[in-house]
């Protein structure tokens, strides 16, 4: 990620627990232009996936199926919803986009 002084750096995060009691943590960060993934699941920081959009927010729960994420991107004035979800391969648009 670039550093570019007319925007400031957004970030949200989201962490759980998962059935074996590990920590998982998500950090999602925006350079202006760009919001970027940094995984750590244990064995240390990685990057993920990125999207394009200025801001960012995430929640995430769990069920019987495991761990949901779902992270809301914003940029060019529309938020799209991502989702990420057992047993899919990555990520996938949601329903959710708003104007």
């Amino acid at each position: 990620m670039a550093d570019n002084p007319s925007y400031p750096i957004g970030t949200c995060t989201t962490s759980w627990f998962d059935s074996s009691h590990a920590l998982h943590i998500r950090v999602y960060s925006s350079d202006g232009y760009t919001i970027t993934e940094q995984c750590d699941d244990g064995n240390g920081w990685t990057t993920g996936a990125t999207f394009s959009g200025a801001q960012a927010s995430v929640t995430t729960w769990a069920d019987s199926a495991g761990q949901h994420i779902r992270l809301y991107v914003t940029g060019s004035n529309l938020t799209t919803e991502y989702c990420y979800d057992p047993g899919t391969s990555g990520w996938t648009k949601g329903q959710y986009v708003q104007p």
